[in-house]
């Protein structure tokens, strides 16, 4: 295959990923593939004076044998969404730092957190292990409340680290089942977050990818750190008039509500406070000070630490 078809073939692999998240486009470039995927995020955040060195990891996308190598490997079949989003970008990386000392000329005095959106790569999508399992496996609603129950034969993969308490995971409850998306936090605990990858992937740009976002779905609740930057980098969308996370008062009927109308438009998000008595620890991504000497940075992977 010479350079022109390989290039054709790629953008009629990102046009089809398009399609699967909602756009519609006749020629696709790789600026406008990742302007387009992440919805206007980067410009969202610029706004805002304590957000800097906004970063984009770009990848190659992964071939259909290699695909199908994994698949065969695994024992199980991706979605076509996922298919497709790893056939156009193998994992995602985006990146930014917050800060409440942006004012600091010196860089080595300020303290700040990493917000991201990531996705591993596919052969960093491994299986995990650990989780109660019971004779038969599968989803069931109680209620508003997503229940699952998993077997022997079930398979979870990491498809994104949150800290060094909690995973993102891909669930096939059987081998042959359509797999969702579930936030695996604490003591082998499930919280629901979306039905497929495309809906997940919205989600993390509606949430700014404000680090430990996915907390707002579990019976832990937002830490109070991660609800300051929502309330710096986008006042209002924690407000209680809005609808965007679900209020959440430890209520089997109320815990993993999503409103799946916030992710039709690009506009009017809507929220609601979370328990704000509940904070978790510190951000584990926290910039250390140093009076004495400078700090390295510590680099970002694509790779989340496995636990």
């Amino acid at each position: 295959m010479n350079i022109m078809e390989d290039k054709n073939k790629t953008d009629k692999t990102k046009i089809s990923f398009y399609s699967k998240m909602g756009f519609v486009v006749d020629k696709v470039s790789e600026d406008s593939f990742y302007e387009n995927l992440l919805l206007g995020l980067s410009k969202v955040l610029e706004k805002s004076p304590c957000v800097s060195k906004i970063s984009l990891k770009r990848l190659s996308g992964v071939r259909q044998v290699d695909i199908r190598a994994w698949e065969h490997n695994n024992g199980v079949i991706l979605p076509e969404d996922l298919r497709g989003f790893y056939s156009s970008t193998n994992g995602f990386l985006f990146t930014y730092e917050f800060s409440y000392d942006y004012r600091t000329t010196n860089e080595e005095d300020k303290e700040f957190r990493l917000g991201l959106i990531q996705i591993n790569p596919i052969n960093d999508m491994i299986r995990i292990f650990g989780y109660e399992t019971k004779t038969n496996a599968g989803i069931e609603c109680v209620g508003k409340k997503h229940v699952l129950s998993l077997s022997r034969e079930s398979k979870v993969f990491e498809l994104a680290n949150v800290d060094d308490n909690a995973k993102v995971v891909l669930v096939y409850p059987t081998a042959y089942s359509t797999p969702t998306i579930w936030f695996y936090w604490g003591q082998m605990t499930f919280s629901y977050l979306a039905e497929d990858f495309t809906t997940y992937f919205r989600m993390c740009i509606a949430h700014l990818g404000i680090p430990c976002w996915q907390y707002v779905f579990s019976k832990e609740g937002l830490p109070e750190w991660s609800r300051e930057m929502f309330n710096i980098i986008a006042p209002g969308v924690l407000n209680e008039d809005r609808n965007l996370i679900e209020k959440h008062q430890y209520n089997s009927d109320n815990i993993n509500k999503i409103d799946p109308n916030i992710f039709t438009s690009s506009s009017g998000w809507h929220n609601t406070n979370p328990d704000k008595n509940n904070s978790r620890g510190p951000d584990p991504k926290l910039k250390e000070k140093s009076k004495g000497k400078s700090v390295p940075k510590k680099s970002v992977s694509a790779k989340g630490k496995k636990h």
